[in-house]
């Protein structure tokens, strides 16, 4: 079975954004905070997860910078 494929956080609306990170907030208030934007990113995209959407570094990224260097 192929898993489906997530579709990009920043694709949405920017409602749907807002809608999104305001109901993660809710449920991470409940939850130990981190510093690590590492584990932040890792959080929130197991949260996403099941509702088909996915999250990355380069939606952090303002549109006219260029790429970080891996």
């Amino acid at each position: 079975m192929t898993a489906p494929e997530l579709t990009e956080f920043d694709s949405l609306t920017p409602e749907e954004q807002a809608r999104l990170r305001a109901a993660y907030a809710l449920e991470m208030a409940r939850h130990a905070n981190t510093c690590s934007l590492d584990e932040k990113i890792a959080r929130f995209n197991a949260w996403l997860e099941p509702q088909g959407i996915t999250f990355s570094m380069d939606t952090l990224r303002p549109r006219h910078q260029a790429p970080m260097a891996r």
